[in-house]
């Protein structure tokens, strides 16, 4: 009996210790903006320096297929949700708060410690609580997106110089400071506050970088007074990549110096392609031989596939590779996975823990996305008005399709060429259409 009694206390602990997550990774997710794979040397890219993000690719994992949408606020609803967009996704930077739980709300629930700085683009400004609080994040550092918009217009700040900044439900104005400094320097310091907790933690960091307009850091400039308002240059385009690497390797260090690297998940990934309209018309960056124009929204290779880098020191196989197709709906399913948590029921992303740890593959057999070949946002804005007009993709490690029934041959891998002739692989064809126009069929759908 008191074998039987002793046995069933240490159940008991193991349960307690799997509950509270003594074992639990902290995790770090960085969400660049508009940075295409074409940008970074690790993934064949010549026209601007990244050692710190090539430092991932060495230190960690390189995710050969990532689907996002080739658009901003949709990406970020995906991703926080678990769920493509036609299921919750009706309105530009209107998130679905209490509808739609997010990876922030179940790992608070699970007892992690919440962060978020950044470009939020969610909306939830409307009243108290704000958006950042209601989607779960216990503290925040960000800018309500149309207010901003609104100031560039009247030539007040913009996303970088004389930002206006919440803070924790308080608003302030960042003045001569250079945003994404402020951004950072929350990441850090909330990575060194959490030094001595005994609950995780997860930091969201979704960069405001390298969006228009492009203007001059502060690396070279102590303040941003002549470089208000929505006019930018190319020119200045190396120089935020430069910034967002710079960036990396500072969170990195504070992990380091902390001792929480080897016990943080470090996920690197971005919104959609680089941008090619208004200062970026003209942009063009060289990757292996090729002089390529930015494919932020349209729902090529190079505008919905995005670098996708994950970090976790004597769990992810340094400078390993991952070839089977992975979405951003996957994160929500896989965190929740990691945290001993609950996730949400209807999610559509499937967990990639057996991949982080070696054990095995992700359960997907499609990464999915959506859009119109058109250089514009209009009908990423409102979907349901445009139903008619958009496309659905889905990939697999060699083909990709699409519902009007192109296809293509990606086994020479990224960017995509042209289609393959009409009538051609049947058999092909013929198992994707089926594979999508189930997914689409599924419920709920709102478009």
């Amino acid at each position: 009996m008191k074998l039987q009694t002793a046995l069933l206390l240490s159940l008991l602990l193991l349960a307690l210790v799997a509950a509270t997550g003594a074992d639990r990774p902290n995790i770090v997710l960085i969400l660049v903006d508009d940075l295409g794979r074409e940008t970074i040397s690790a993934l064949g890219g010549k026209s601007y320096q990244t050692p710190n993000i090539d430092a991932l690719a060495a230190d960690g994992m390189t995710f050969d297929i990532c689907y996002a949408t080739p658009m901003c606020s949709p990406t970020r609803n995906m991703l926080l949700s678990g769920k493509y967009n036609f299921r919750n996704y009706t309105a530009w930077g209107e998130y679905r708060f209490g509808d739609e739980p997010t990876i922030a709300n179940t790992l608070l629930e699970a007892g992690y410690t919440t962060a978020v700085t950044g470009k939020w683009h969610l909306g939830g400004w409307e009243k108290k609580p704000y958006g950042p609080t209601r989607a779960g994040f216990q503290h925040y550092a960000t800018f309500n997106y149309p207010e901003q918009l609104a100031e560039d217009d009247l030539g007040i700040g913009n996303f970088f110089w004389n930002t206006h900044l919440w803070r924790n439900g308080e608003r302030d104005r960042l003045g001569e400071t250079y945003s994404s400094a402020a951004f950072r320097d929350f990441s850090v310091d909330f990575i060194r506050s959490q030094a001595e907790s005994e609950a995780p933690f997860f930091l969201y960091f979704p960069m405001i970088l390298a969006h228009r307009p492009f203007v001059p850091t502060d690396l070279y400039e102590k303040t941003g007074v002549e470089h208000r308002g929505r006019k930018g240059d190319k020119a200045h385009f190396p120089e935020m990549v430069t910034y967002i690497d710079n960036t990396l390797g500072t969170l990195r260090k504070a992990l380091e110096e902390t001792g929480q690297a080897k016990n943080t998940l470090f996920v690197f990934t971005a919104d959609n392609g680089t941008d090619n309209v208004s200062d970026a018309r003209e942009l063009r960056s060289m990757w292996q031989g090729q002089e390529l124009k930015g494919g932020k929204y349209v729902p090529t290779e190079l505008g919905a596939n995005v670098p996708l880098f994950a970090v976790w020191p004597g769990t992810i196989e340094a400078g390993s590779r991952y070839a089977k197709p992975v979405d951003l709906t996957d994160f929500h399913q896989t965190f929740a996975a990691l945290a001993n948590a609950t996730p949400p029921t209807g999610l559509d992303g499937h967990d990639l823990t057996p991949v982080f740890t070696g054990t095995g593959h992700s359960t997907r057999q499609y990464a999915y996305t959506w859009g119109v070949y058109q250089y514009s946002s209009r009908k990423y804005k409102t979907p349901v008005e445009f139903k008619g007009d958009l496309f659905h993709i889905l990939r697999d490690e060699r083909w990709k399709y699409q519902n009007d029934n192109t296809l293509w041959d990606l086994k020479d891998g990224w960017p995509q060429g042209e289609p393959l002739p009409r009538g051609t692989h049947k058999e092909v064809r013929e198992r994707f259409r089926t594979a999508l126009r189930a997914l689409r069929q599924s419920e709920p759908k709102l478009w």
